[in-house]
């Protein structure tokens, strides 16, 4: 167990909390939903020449996400 981890869950007791399970929703977010993936293919159509670079910035997803839903398209 680390020195952060420890002191954390001190913190936790300390303030009353009795639970040592972690909090819902910590971690990295999943942006990549099923309606982005309908939605991707949909902005395909209306532009042909866009390419990953645009189309992730414009759903502000990671260039990997952006990459694996358009391999499934």
């Amino acid at each position: 167990m680390s020195r952060t981890v420890f002191f954390g869950w001190h913190t936790c007791f300390r303030d009353g909390t009795t639970r040592v399970k972690n909090k819902e929703g910590r971690g990295r977010k999943k942006k990549v939903t099923p309606t982005l993936v309908t939605l991707v293919p949909n902005a395909l159509e209306n532009d042909r020449l866009l390419t990953v670079r645009p189309i992730e910035t414009k759903f502000d997803v990671r260039y990997g996400s952006m990459q694996a839903i358009l391999m499934s398209v």
